[in-house]
């Protein structure tokens, strides 16, 4: 079992198109490096934040992660069809990852998966 272990995330928690600071706050993967561009999504800087997520080249133990803050950057700015293709990648691939929530909690990264789609298709 993997575990991410220099880092947090928290559950995803959007319901509008645009998330609001509190979805942001909660639904980031932050690391104590900055990776993964969480500083810019809380800024809400999505070209950044979506510039820096598609053009590092992250460790494979890291791409997972990447994948989920982009799909909630896509969600955030109003790519459903972006959001739901990267979750639905996070679904059928092989990596299940945990992670600890910032509530404390371990949580495996495709129950995110399946709550981004869930808020998604009630969008």
């Amino acid at each position: 079992m993997k575990k991410l272990a220099f880092g947090l995330i928290a559950a995803i928690g959007f319901g509008t198109s645009v998330a609001n600071a509190d979805e942001l706050s909660s639904s980031l993967i932050l690391l104590q490096d900055n990776s993964m561009a969480s500083e810019k999504i809380e800024a809400r800087d999505w070209s950044a934040a979506e510039a820096e997520l598609v053009s590092t080249d992250f460790a494979p133990e890291d791409r997972i992660f990447a994948k989920v803050n982009l799909a909630f950057l896509y969600s955030a700015t109003g790519r459903v069809e972006k959001a739901q293709a990267l979750y639905q990648e996070i679904l059928d691939g092989r990596d299940n990852s945990f992670a600890m929530t910032l509530s404390g909690k371990p949580r495996k990264v495709k129950y995110i998966a399946k709550d981004g789609i869930k808020r998604l298709d009630n969008l």
